[in-house]
């Protein structure tokens, strides 16, 4: 009778355990880009003119020459750009030469790329994606 309790509750348990890592896995994409930047613009003259007075559409990528993804994700960047133009405009911000904006949106791993409209963030992503998953992304927001 004890041996069945043990397993009984031991079943329970292990049942419980793997209801809780259900229900508290990470989204698979983590959280949203956007949570936690300001919605602030950094005191940067060049910042401002190339992102935030831009009507349409503005990607910014942040980058770093020494950074592999950073290199894998720009040719669809361009492509992206090239294909939409006039509907959307891709901005690099390279780390190691404009450091003062990524700390102003609190950018602590790259590439990430930070999705303006109207001079206000709407969206944005970490890490290297596919071609197609960027531009559908893009679509969501183009006018």
């Amino acid at each position: 009778m004890v041996e069945r309790f043990i397993l009984i509750s031991a079943a329970v348990l292990v049942g419980l355990l793997f209801l809780f890592a259900i229900l508290s896995a990470p989204d698979p994409d983590g959280p949203n880009i956007t949570d936690g930047m300001t919605s602030i613009p950094p005191e940067d003259a060049w910042f401002k003119e190339e992102v935030i007075e831009e009507e349409k559409l503005v990607l910014v990528d942040f980058k770093a020459d020494w950074c592999p993804p950073c290199k894998k994700l720009h040719p669809h960047l361009v492509k992206l750009e090239e294909k939409y133009a006039g509907r959307v405009k891709v901005v690099e911000v390279d780390l190691d030469e404009r450091e003062h904006i990524a700390n102003h949106y609190l950018i602590q791993a790259i590439p990430v790329v930070v999705m303006f409209q109207d001079g206000k963030i709407v969206d944005g992503f970490r890490g290297y994606r596919e071609y197609g998953d960027v531009e559908e992304l893009a679509l969501h927001y183009m006018k």
